[in-house]
């Protein structure tokens, strides 16, 4: 962790017209992408305010802005971590987050644009006029509602909308992080016959609640034959759509002997921009699998992610192990770094003037 991107700065407080917004951010989740950001393994700009897990309270939001996202000043809200052009092929078809002119919050709008404050690691995160803002339902958490802005819609995206997962299937999921567990819920919200999640032995917390999420079987797959354990619990059929959320090429080629012909393969893990996975493309010819890439979620995801946090059927607070002020942010992002197991959705608290 060496960029510099941690300097505490102190930008302006932005003026806000009639498309736009100004959020109290109350939580910002930390993601593995942020590490990867503070490491230099992707491609950011500098100066950079992250952050991409978001949610807050509406500060100030203008006139026109408050008619289309519907909210007003002191509403609870989820904000989508990009804010597209909103008349691009992509954004106009609902993949914003492909729009090549997006203001990507945290990640890829630089703080030394104007108005500066475009990432979470903030106490006031400034909302662009393309930004896709989602009211929280009345009595729903801050924990539930920053999860909702990434972990859940990324496991429903993922499992759902592009693994095609549903009622009736076996599903298994690699990687019991977080965005892992989401996709086990996920999988079981849709009625998923079996769901088997997969990690390591050293993944204790997240094995350890895998069930709770919904997964029939927990498994450590340095421990234990994952293609014995899922052959067994689909009596031979294997997996109609497997997730795996962790980059590791092996679990992508684990994944491949893992499903059924003409199953789903669901690839999720960034690994960083020079990583190479070999893959046996006649096993996957000849299983007729459909390799399924995905990078993040859409606006119905969140939708959907919103509703399965409210309904109250999944522990979704427990994902947040840890939390941290904002003046300790590379403390947090150290723990987040740290393979040990210990913990799962870190978070970012910031502190506000009163």
């Amino acid at each position: 962790m060496d960029r510099g991107v941690l300097a505490p700065q102190r930008f302006p407080r932005p003026s806000i017209g009639a498309d736009d917004g100004l959020l109290r951010v109350e939580l910002a989740g930390i993601c593995h992408t942020d590490v990867g950001i503070l490491s230099g393994s992707f491609d950011t700009p500098l100066p950079l305010i992250m952050g991409h897990e978001i949610v807050g309270v509406i500060e100030d939001v203008g006139e026109r802005a408050a008619r289309r996202w519907g909210v007003r000043a002191g509403d609870r809200v989820a904000v989508e971590p990009m804010a597209g052009c909103g008349v691009c092929r992509y954004c106009v078809s609902g993949n914003n987050r492909f729009c090549d002119q997006a203001i990507g919050y945290g990640t890829s709008t630089s703080a030394a644009e104007a108005p500066y404050l475009f990432g979470a690691y903030s106490p006031l995160m400034y909302l662009a006029a393309g930004s896709l803002v989602h009211r929280l339902p009345a009595g729903m958490s801050a924990d539930n509602g920053m999860l909702c802005t990434v972990a859940i819609s990324n496991g429903i995206q993922w499992t759902l909308a592009k693994g095609g997962a549903r009622q009736g299937d076996h599903v298994v999921v690699q990687g019991v992080g977080p965005i892992g567990l989401c996709c086990v819920a996920a999988a079981r919200a849709a009625g998923a016959r079996t769901v088997v999640a997969t990690g390591l032995s050293r993944d204790g917390l997240g094995l350890e609640l895998a069930k709770a999420f919904g997964a029939d079987i927990a498994v450590a797959a340095d421990e234990e034959d994952v293609l014995d354990v899922v052959q067994r619990a689909t009596d031979g059929d294997l997996a109609d759509v497997v997730v795996d959320t962790t980059g590791s090429p092996q679990a992508v080629r684990t994944s491949i002997d893992l499903v059924r012909k003409t199953g789903t393969v669901v690839s999720a893990g960034v690994t960083g921009k020079d990583t190479l996975t070999p893959l046996p493309l006649d096993v996957l010819l000849l299983k007729e699998i459909r390799l399924q890439g995905v990078f993040s979620f859409d606006s119905e995801a969140v939708r959907r992610a919103i509703g399965l946090a409210q309904s109250g059927q999944f522990p979704f607070e427990q994902l947040i192990t840890h939390r941290f002020p904002l003046a300790e942010a590379a403390q947090a992002l150290a723990v987040v770094a740290d393979t040990s197991g210990n913990h799962l959705k870190v978070a970012l608290v910031p502190q506000h003037d009163n």
